[in-house]
């Protein structure tokens, strides 16, 4: 029996370090569609430096999105952490981000990635962006490095997660928790990316290994490195800050006493919780007025914030069909798994239930889901709710219950499995925008007249180049004054979409441009599938569509 587990727990890995690195090139600059852009573009080194200052003063020197989409990804995020890194200045020993709307750990663990792959001669590194511009897979190579660090990070944490899970529900029940975490689409999806979802689970995992160290050992050094690697998280990203408030309950639980110890260990947890924090984003202190003006931008401009009282009784219903997209059926072992750790009542059941209450909390302050990543901080403790079911089915006495129960609980498995590689194949292959614009190259003749309705980003639109068409930017309220033969480009990624039915929202996008005189010439589409099924080709979320969004054309007769 030792011998499957063990060959059970290496393939898992295998399978999930698969799934994360088919696509791991998904959208990246490169030199196959560098005809689509102007060549030679000239962007000073000072101007690099200061973007982020220019950009959030909205001052006039800012130069038009447009200009940098051949050096982007098709990841509306990526490019701010090497825009972080670029605005500091190393040889000065500043090493500013100038950027706060998330912390500054994942930038600086990015940027020391780079310096290493540079040394391997595996990227090329310089302050000269124009060389980019010209060599578009050289930038393409830095992404990648930085995704690599992305899917080093998710297997780690996979497996720091298995060693929490096997110690709270048994080898069977920790191996199923890990495959519900590392198997579940919005685990292998964001795996893809250069973003901080992925590392904050990561360090989260780490804190809470700590914490199942500390319940083994009685030894309060666990605890303390727990609240450190809470404060890295922090300083990953910000909601993972709630997940102190499981330590006291721990300790306490533990302890059974609230005495003068009690509060002075307390303070020193969130001592050191500040200290993680701030050694991973130092300038949120030496910078304090740039840290407090892009973390106000987030509360308040960006709508982070519950808008009205209501939105606190439509969050059940929005939790749901967020998670549902986001893991699919795997959604019905978290809900199961929860009823009977709210039943049992053990010790390992409240940790895990009190810790998946309180990484709820950052969501229910948002006033609705918004993204589906957002639910990555809670899903190690769902899964972990999970694998508590799937111990607790084979402890059941009856040999037939307990193999139906397990027989629906890899059902449910596989079934979060397809969509995750749905996923995966489809950031293998050609993307949507790019085959959008190769049916543009091919089927609309040179100078004819194609419209944006405002400054075109490769995260949204394909690109076309304005050396073969007159490419005009007209407001969308202003299109019925566009001129006969004209085309038209939306992307389905400049509608922000949290809810409703996405065919709904086509077709009133195609009664809109009717109404300005607009007809359908094509819609492209390229959904996530395996075999016939498809995913998220009706009612999705914003994040979960960027590999796949919808691209029209329309034509003006």
């Amino acid at each position: 029996m030792k011998h499957w587990y063990v060959l059970s727990l290496i393939l898992l890995y295998i399978g999930c370090c698969t799934l994360y690195l088919l696509g791991i090139t998904w959208g990246l600059p490169s030199s196959y569609i560098e005809n689509y852009y102007h060549g030679n573009i000239s962007v000073s080194q000072q101007y690099v430096k200061q973007s982020w200052q220019i950009s959030k003063e909205k001052s006039e020197e800012k130069l038009p999105r447009s200009v940098f989409n051949s050096i982007r990804s098709f990841h509306p995020d990526e490019q701010n952490i090497l825009k972080s890194i670029s605005a500091m200045s190393p040889e000065k020993l500043d090493f500013n981000p100038h950027f706060f709307e998330y912390p500054s750990c994942q930038i600086y663990l990015v940027a020391i990635t780079l310096e290493i792959f540079s040394i391997m001669k595996f990227v090329n590194l310089t302050t000269d962006i124009s060389y980019y511009f010209n060599h578009r897979e050289e930038m393409g190579k830095i992404y990648l490095a930085g995704r690599l660090l992305t899917v080093t990070m998710a297997v780690c944490g996979l497996i720091f997660f298995t060693m929490v899970a096997v110690f709270l529900y048994g080898k069977w029940g920790g191996l199923f928790a890990t495959a519900c975490l590392g198997l579940s689409p919005l685990y292998v999806i964001n795996s893809h990316y250069m973003t901080v979802d992925i590392p904050m689970v990561f360090w989260i995992i780490v804190s809470l290994f700590f914490i199942v160290k500390f319940i083994r050992t009685k030894k309060f050094l666990f605890l303390c490195l727990s609240s450190f690697f809470i404060g890295v998280a922090s300083g990953t990203k910000y909601p993972a800050v709630t997940m102190i408030f499981a330590l006291p309950f721990v300790y306490f639980a533990d302890r059974r006493n609230f005495n003068f110890r009690f509060f002075k260990d307390t303070m020193i947890l969130f001592f050191l919780l500040l200290v993680g924090f701030l050694i991973t984003t130092p300038y949120a202190l030496i910078s304090f007025q740039e840290f407090k003006r892009d973390v106000m931008y987030q509360t308040f401009s960006r709508g982070v914030g519950a808008s009205d009282f209501l939105s606190y009784f439509r969050f059940p219903g929005e939790c749901f069909g967020a998670l549902w997209v986001g893991v699919w059926l795997i959604l019905i072992l978290y809900i199961a798994g929860i009823c009977v750790q709210a039943v049992r009542r053990n010790f390992s059941d409240r940790i895990v239930l009190t810790c998946c209450m309180l990484m709820f909390l950052p969501l229910l302050s948002a006033g609705g889901f918004k993204y589906a990543r957002y639910y990555l901080i809670v899903l190690p403790f769902l899964s972990l709710s999970a694998g508590c079911f799937f111990d607790w089915i084979l402890q059941i006495r009856n040999l037939r219950s307990r193999l139906l129960g397990a027989m629906m609980c890899m059902i449910f498995l596989v079934g979060s499995f397809s969509k995750s590689l749905a996923y995966s194949v489809l950031m293998s292959k050609k993307d949507v925008r790019l085959i959008a614009a190769e049916y543009i190259e091919r089927e609309i003749k040179p100078a004819s007249t194609i419209i944006y309705t405002k400054d075109p980003w490769i995260f949204e639109v394909p690109p076309v180049s304005p050396l073969k068409y007159s490419v005009s930017i007209i407001p969308e309220h202003s299109l019925q004054n566009a001129k006969p033969g004209s085309f038209l480009i939306l992307g389905e990624l400049q509608y922000f979409l949290t809810s409703g039915d996405r065919m709904q929202e086509m077709n009133k996008k195609i009664w809109q441009m009717k109404k300005k005189g607009f007809i359908v010439k094509k819609i492209f589409a390229n959904p996530a599938r395996i075999g016939p099924f498809e995913f998220d080709f009706r009612w999705t979320l914003h994040d979960m569509l960027y590999a796949h969004p919808l691209i029209f054309l329309f034509y003006k007769p």
